[in-house]
């Protein structure tokens, strides 16, 4: 065979050798391609069923007929997109999956319906329960009627709560009041017990809803994960078929002339190298197409690849962040909702008999004269309610959503002005206050009288927890962009698992009577308005401080 036919030969084979090569590449990078639209799609029916149960919690949570359409309207959807990959369903994980899927899906909607009817249920059947108690308390006086009275408490309260135990203590109740002789008694009795199986059965439904919601969550995530599993497999062979193309090339290459390796050589060895920073997810580099051979086309069809793998991490991400936040969100407007219907209860039912026995215990108290040894019990009733009221104005205050009144100010004059105002109180006498207020510091825009609060109700955290002899530090200070406030105090500090509730309503690790939990949930929600940081720093036994951050320019 001459030198040309050698060539001939030579340079056939190596063209046949990297068409070949390259044809099951790109067979294998196309099926990545295709991998990528079935997890994408794949991903729509995960981020379906997350829509499908914040608007079931929407509805459950609120009963807003708002949200009843749109988890209506997202299930339908939901079952679209699982009959659009039904073939990719049944490949990935399995025909019995898809089918348990479709009747998982049918039967969380089934449930939904149930929960839907019910709750109508529940509205007509309280309505009748508050008729049926009206017209018994027409019919009743005297003690009897003060007793049933009480027992129409018990009633509210087993709407509110809707729990065995409010409707054991309105059964006893009813039962010790004497009157099921009565028809309209009876009548009134039995449509609470109707209300109350409503209540159970309610709780039933929720119960497997969820659990039917759980199942095709379960379904989804293992779909999603088979998928990527296959796209990991995937790659790790169009890997090794490209390593194999390297090795086959540059081998023929040298056997064959210098000339044909060095030309061959060069592209290949710049794929490796950017393929293997592509494994480790280094996608900031793509190939240099030059030419349009077979490596030509794969390096094209490569850094499509890099591409879409790009596209989807980027979007994937954004959709992880987005969840998060709208989860952050979701339970923000659970806590002041909840927060909010609590306030507006205690401040109804509590405060305008808080007043009378406020205004009549300081009547009592003037008209009983020194020595009287009823004298203290009296001062005792008015300052137990007194604080009740507080604990009242510390609920609306931290439900109410007040406007801030921004002006310019140093963050010293509040300071100053609760330091002073505190100063001489007895609990004070006995604990020194440091007062380290940097002068000159650049002027803020925040509401005075919201800091004074925050201040207040640091102040006040810091003295309950100081065992006299003691000290409190208050201190300023300019640090980047903000104004900083901290309050120091040498208490018995914060143990650190409990570092993570303090700002939480209702929370407080004093015993007895020195605090509502309030205080730091208020002085947090203001903080954040103001568009600063609030945090804690604790160890037992010697001390805790809190630290404000608030930005200079608002």
């Amino acid at each position: 065979m001459n030198i040309r036919g050698k060539l001939f030969l030579g340079f056939g084979l190596y063209v046949f050798l990297a068409a070949t090569i390259g044809y099951f590449t790109y067979a294998e990078l196309n099926a990545v391609n295709t991998r990528l639209t079935f997890l994408e799609n794949a991903d729509d029916v995960s981020i379906t069923m997350l829509e499908v149960r914040r608007h079931e919690k929407n509805y459950l949570l609120y009963k807003s007929r708002e949200s009843l359409p749109e988890l209506r309207k997202n299930v339908d959807i939901l079952k679209k997109n699982i009959e659009s990959i039904k073939a990719e369903i049944i490949d990935e994980i399995g025909a019995d999956s898809y089918y348990l899927m479709k009747k998982t899906v049918a039967g969380y909607e089934g449930w939904v319906e149930k929960v839907v009817d019910n709750h109508e249920r529940q509205d007509r059947q309280v309505e009748q329960v508050r008729e049926a108690g009206r017209i018994v308390e027409e019919r009743l006086s005297g003690k009897t009627l003060q007793t049933f009275l009480v027992l129409r408490r018990y009633e509210k309260n087993l709407m509110l709560y809707k729990d065995a135990e409010s409707y054991g203590t309105f059964r006893s109740t009813y039962v010790s009041l004497g009157i099921g002789a009565r028809p309209e008694a009876a009548r009134y009795s039995a449509l609470v017990k109707d209300l109350y199986r409503l209540y159970r059965e309610e709780d039933e439904y929720m119960d497997k809803m969820r659990s039917e919601a759980r199942e095709v969550q379960s379904l989804t995530v293992k779909l999603a994960r088979e998928e990527r599993a296959d796209i990991a497999a995937t790659l790790d062979r169009s890997r090794v078929l490209l390593l194999f193309a390297l090795l086959a090339i540059l081998v023929l290459g040298t056997a064959v002339n210098a000339a044909l390796s060095a030309s061959i050589a060069r592209p290949i060895r710049e794929l490796e190298r950017i393929t293997r920073k592509a494994a480790t997810g280094d996608f900031s580099e793509a190939i240099v197409v030059d030419g349009s051979d077979e490596i030509a086309s794969l390096g094209t069809s490569f850094n499509q690849m890099e591409e879409k793998l790009k596209d989807a991490l980027t979007s994937l991400e954004e959709t992880v962040k987005i969840l998060m936040e709208q989860k952050d969100r979701l339970v923000e407007a659970e806590k002041l909702a909840s927060i909010g219907i609590l306030s507006a209860g205690v401040a109804h039912e509590i405060n305008n008999p808080l007043t009378s026995v406020l205004t009549f215990s300081h009547l009592m108290l003037e008209a009983t004269p020194e020595g009287d040894p009823n004298r203290e019990k009296l001062r005792m009733i008015a300052r137990e309610t007194e604080r009740a009221r507080v604990i009242v104005r510390q609920l609306l205050s931290f439900a109410k959503e007040t406007p801030l009144r921004l002006v310019d100010i140093d963050i010293n004059q509040p300071v100053t002005e609760i330091l002073e105002s505190l100063v001489e109180q007895e609990k004070f006498s006995q604990i020194e206050l440091v007062m380290k207020l940097t002068s000159g510091l650049p002027r803020i825009k925040a509401d005075p009288g919201k800091l004074g609060q925050v201040v207040l109700n640091l102040l006040l955290n810091a003295v309950n927890a100081v065992t006299p002899p003691g000290s409190i530090t208050v201190s300023t200070r300019a640090e980047g962009g903000y104004v900083l406030l901290t309050v120091s105090d040498t208490g018995c500090g914060i143990a650190e698992e409990n570092l993570g509730h303090v700002f939480e309503p209702f929370y407080t690790s004093w015993n007895g009577m020195t605090g509502t939990g309030l205080g730091l949930a208020v002085s947090y929600g203001i903080i954040k308005k103001h568009g600063g940081t609030i945090n804690v720093e604790s160890m037992v036994g010697q001390g805790t401080t809190f630290t404000v951050r608030l930005p200079i320019h608002g």
